[in-house]
């Protein structure tokens, strides 16, 4: 079993889903976050430590912590998100992933890591879409953003 590891609300809601799902099989749980490199090692070290924090602060978010009664193998891998889950996921596994809700001009020119995974995936995806207090805060956030605008325009 693999989940993405991502701090949103939606992949957090991910990783309890997986955490509850390994647990219900038995089977360990791979926790993958992907990161880019921008060129020097210093950058790749930073990286990847920042990687490795990212997902123990996930757990602690979403779960308090790491569950004492499944074995997670954290893993941190160089490449673009949904490449490194598809690269990463054995045909056997089950990869969960949230799905964030975009805005319409990130759609325009970024597909979404959950469909790229669902595109290319050779494994079952779980795709976790947004509950309702994140499809809400998404809503929130967006009026918010339409409300600067105006005021900066008018004033």
């Amino acid at each position: 079993m693999i989940v993405g590891v991502s701090p949103s609300l939606t992949g957090l809601r991910a990783l309890r889903l997986a955490v509850g799902e390994a647990r219900r099989r038995g089977v360990p749980l791979r926790a993958v976050r992907a990161w880019d490199l921008d060129g020097t090692d210093a950058v790749y070290v930073r990286g990847r430590d920042a990687a490795r924090q990212l997902i123990r602060e996930c757990f602690a978010d979403a779960l308090g912590g790491m569950p004492p009664d499944v074995q997670i193998n954290s893993v941190t891998v160089l490449d673009r998100p949904g490449a490194a889950l598809v690269d990463y996921a054995r045909e056997d596994d089950v990869l969960f992933v949230g799905r964030t809700p975009q805005r319409w001009w990130r759609r325009v020119f970024r597909r979404s890591i959950a469909g790229y995974c669902v595109a290319h995936a050779t494994c079952p995806v779980q795709v976790v879409p947004p509950d309702a207090f994140a499809r809400q805060w998404q809503q929130r956030s967006v009026a918010d953003a339409i409300s600067r605008e105006l005021s900066e325009l008018s004033g």
